[in-house]
């Protein structure tokens, strides 16, 4: 099997001109061959199921101000849809499941009417790049052709300025569009709500970000979402040990979940305890140390207000519309009426403070609180735990450690049981 996949990258070395597209083809190739491999199929990589989807290897974007014109091209042929978002001025291209393996200095960088790109997965189906925009505008030409070479198909999109009038009007006009622009995410265990399990304890623990929403990125190139998945799921393992509590997470691979999917699922789950994970970056390097967070209307400090602010904008990474105005504060106002469970969050806030102090390094004052959207399941305690900032060397370095993330989960699990101990037979 291994001469045959290598005799096949020889010849896709051969007859391809793109380098960025051949290294495409080696990690789709190489991935597969490594899972049969490693089961001992004999089925030829050849033959197996397409895991990887469609792979994006070049793109550029080129013009000015008054037009801009994008061209990605594809392995395959793929099927685009066109999206707009307002709040800030975006374009959303929607395609089905692809990988994409742009060259650094590629000629896919903002331009003319773009000021940020960024794509990646939505969901296991669906990948989207999402265009924040200078100026309304919108997509006047769209169009598929197959390259000349025969070997793939290229997207072509021109952007056009247009009036803030008439991109208002197409919002309205995709209006039952931007009404599910959230449900991005529908896994079985979403779609019903669960069942209490007499006697024991259910944790959810979230890990921030995931899929298109990488989150932070560190001065040593780590990303959060990584962080926060590989914590979230030695938390699970560790809490699972002690044999009352009943774990989930709200995800458990990189694929993104919006803000209001997190909280949905927590109140679904009939959870006792939330536990957000997340590992931010800011302008000052030398900040470091872990945070825990609760929820309220007003902030402790300004790091805290901005902190929030920024993680309660994620949803627009992804190319979702966010909710009115006037109803985020109707559920925060709503939210601060339950005050037991502000008082349990904070509550188990000072427990888990005081068993990290002993095993990690913490931020000064490191018990905090602001409105952070993912805390607001108005009957479930909740907190969110910084686990410290990737803008500072030192705190990404212990990020990286498998040791240091494994004290983090051992001492999250001690803490929940100190929590719920009072409560137990």
């Amino acid at each position: 099997m291994l001469s045959l996949v290598l005799a096949l990258f020889v010849k896709i070395c051969r007859t391809s001109c793109h380098s960025v597209r051949v290294l495409a083809y080696l990690l789709a190739f190489g991935t597969v061959f490594l899972s049969f491999s490693a089961i001992g199929h004999a089925q030829s990589p050849l033959s197996a199921p397409n895991k990887v989807g469609a792979v994006g290897f070049a793109a550029r974007i080129m013009g000015d101000e008054a037009s801009t014109r994008i061209l990605i091209d594809f392995d395959t042929l793929i099927s685009a849809k066109i999206l707009y978002m307002d709040q800030p001025s975006r374009i959303v291209i929607e395609l089905p499941r692809t990988v994409f393996s742009f060259a650094k200095n590629s000629g896919f960088e903002p331009r003319g009417l773009i000021t940020f790109v960024r794509h990646g997965a939505i969901s296991k189906d669906t990948t989207r790049i999402v265009i924040s925009l200078k100026k309304p505008a919108k997509v006047n030409h769209r169009e598929i052709t197959p390259l000349k070479n025969g070997d793939g198909h290229r997207l072509i999109l021109d952007i056009e300025a247009v009036p803030p009038a008439e991109f208002a009007s197409l919002i309205q006009k995709q209006s039952e569009i931007r009404g599910v622009s959230g449900d991005v995410v529908t896994k079985g265990d979403r779609v019903y709500r669960g069942k209490r399990n007499n006697g024991r304890f259910k944790i959810v623990v979230d890990p921030g970000h995931g899929g298109i929403d990488g989150g932070a990125s560190g001065v040593r190139g780590t990303v959060e979402k990584d962080v926060t998945l590989a914590v979230a799921q030695q938390i699970k393992v560790e809490l699972q040990k002690l044999g009352i509590f009943d774990v989930e997470l709200t995800r458990d691979e990189d694929v993104f979940v919006s803000l209001r999917q997190r909280v949905d699922f927590t109140r679904r789950a009939h959870a006792d305890l939330f536990i957000s994970i997340h590992a931010d970056s800011l302008a000052q390097r030398h900040v470091r140390g872990s945070t825990i967070y609760t929820l309220s209307k007003k902030a402790s400090d300004n790091l805290s207000a901005r902190l929030a602010a920024s993680e309660n904008l994620s949803d627009l990474v992804a190319g979702l519309a966010l909710p009115e105005e006037e109803e985020v504060v109707t559920d925060i106002l709503a939210e601060l009426t339950a005050r037991e469970t502000i008082r349990f969050s904070r509550h188990f806030s000072g427990i888990l403070s005081s068993v990290l102090k002993n095993q990690i390094n913490l931020i000064k004052n490191p018990q905090r609180y602001a409105a952070f959207g993912v805390l607001k399941a108005p009957e479930v305690p909740s907190i969110l735990l910084e686990l410290g900032y990737l803008s500072n060397k030192q705190d990404e370095k212990l990020m990286q450690s498998e040791k240091w993330q494994a004290k983090v989960a051992q001492s999250v699990s001690a803490a929940v049981m100190k929590f719920f101990k009072p409560r137990l037979p």
